[in-house]
């Protein structure tokens, strides 16, 4: 069963001092992982039969076995790596998002921005991809976190902000917690913040 969001102190690599009554630590759901790990391998499987399904005979089966092969490459590839990524995931015990004076610490995708601190950030967004809602959390300088990692990754945050606007997306498809609720405290805790400023 899956970690509840909790107050107080985390396993984590950022070592700056908190108020431990200020912390929200949301675990990684390790139901959404296995689901998502087993949905993954499925699709690597349906790619090889799409390959299999390509070796046709005569022109027409090359053709049309042509087309097959090239999306059974493009499902493989896709769909392995999710693989990969979901078994490592398994066993990472840090938190999958962290809430704290300081900002948000994002660990919940293979493209997680790390540390956010509230200075940086100027707002969310909630936005909507065939049925699946995410966060988008807008900041000051969003070309500082596109050009973070390698380069695969900085492929991919710039395809964030070319879709959203931003190259941070937070999804509770891996938290344990439901998209509604994470919103909520997002919202409570950009507030409490906001407020400290105006003292």
């Amino acid at each position: 069963m899956d970690d509840e969001p909790t107050t107080g102190d985390a396993t984590t690599d950022d070592k700056a001092p908190h108020d431990a009554a200020d912390r929200i630590c949301i675990p990684l759901s390790r139901t959404k992982l296995v689901l998502g790990l087993v949905g993954a391998v499925l699709f690597v499987g349906l790619s090889i039969v799409l390959w299999i399904a390509g070796e046709g005979p005569g022109w027409l089966g090359w053709i049309v076995g042509g087309r097959l092969r090239f999306v059974a490459v493009i499902g493989a590839s896709f769909f392995g790596l999710c693989a990969v990524y979901g078994a490592v995931k398994l066993f990472d015990r840090k938190p999958g998002l962290i809430i704290d004076r300081q900002g948000l610490i994002d660990n919940s995708s293979a493209v997680a921005a790390g540390r956010i601190p509230w200075d940086e950030i100027t707002g969310y967004r909630a936005w909507s991809t065939h049925r699946q809602r995410m966060l988008v959390i807008d900041v000051v300088d969003p070309r500082k976190y596109q050009a973070r990692g390698w380069r695969g990754r900085q492929w991919l945050d710039s395809m964030n902000t070319r879709l959203t606007g931003s190259p941070i997306v937070i999804s509770a498809n891996s938290l344990a917690i439901g998209f509604d609720k994470l919103e909520q405290i997002l919202a409570a805790a950009l507030a409490i913040h906001r407020g400290r400023e105006g003292e």
